[in-house]
């Protein structure tokens, strides 16, 4: 049965929005990040699908709807169930699949992020892979400053930002883009009102346990 502390996870977890996602994330600081576990991302057709419909993506699901079935999990691992990805958390951290991902949250409210993957119909190269995710964090997050972009030496793509999310809190994230045949996997984590580097333990621990499907 779930707590105060563990209800007010749950709704953090249904209020903030979600981007789609894959990669790992280091540092926001100026220590070097550890990088994705997954392959290089194919640089073949310029033309970027941009067509790659949000709304599954930043679905959420009205607290008063939730039943058993529906709460978040607490756990040390997700797998999803066809083996698209797996993640581990720290102790208490909550978690909820999504239709194309998973959501999770530290018990705190203070860090967190997503995993999202989604198909596109072109290979994407590197600069490309790095636009769509501007454009996608455009959407769902506000006030974005983009710190920095840099290729990782598995193809990912790293992103360095700060923002708001909808609810009007501070975000200092990091995210990581990269393309496996036709599906595209971003991983985003990020402090929420506080500074990344605050949470670098916890954010190592989450990103050197992320592995995709290399070939889906």
């Amino acid at each position: 049965m779930m707590g105060p502390s563990d209800w007010n996870v749950w709704c953090i977890l249904l209020a903030s929005p979600i981007l789609l996602a894959c990669g790992q994330v280091g540092n926001s600081g100026s220590e070097d990040p550890a990088t994705p576990n997954s392959g290089s991302p194919q640089e073949i057709n310029p033309q970027m699908n941009s067509d790659a419909s949000t709304e599954d993506e930043m679905e959420t699901v009205d607290l008063e709807e939730a039943d058993s079935e529906a709460l978040p999990m607490e756990g040390s691992t997700y797998r999803h169930p066809e083996g698209v990805f797996e993640i581990s958390f720290p102790p208490n951290y909550a978690w909820r699949p999504q239709a194309n991902g998973v959501r999770f949250l530290a018990a705190n409210g203070e860090f967190g992020g997503e995993v999202i993957y989604f198909e596109v119909e072109e290979s994407l190269t590197t600069e490309e892979l790095g636009e769509l995710y501007r454009q996608r964090a455009q959407e769902v997050f506000r006030q974005i400053a983009w710190q920095r972009s840099e290729l990782q030496p598995d193809g990912s793509v790293r992103l360095d930002w700060r923002g708001k999310n909808a609810g009007g809190q501070d975000l200092d994230a990091i995210g990581y883009i990269e393309q496996h045949g036709n599906r595209v996997y971003i991983l985003n984590v990020y402090a929420i009102n506080e500074s990344y580097d605050i949470y670098l333990d916890d954010s190592r621990l989450i990103v050197g346990s992320y592995q995709v499907e290399r070939n889906p």
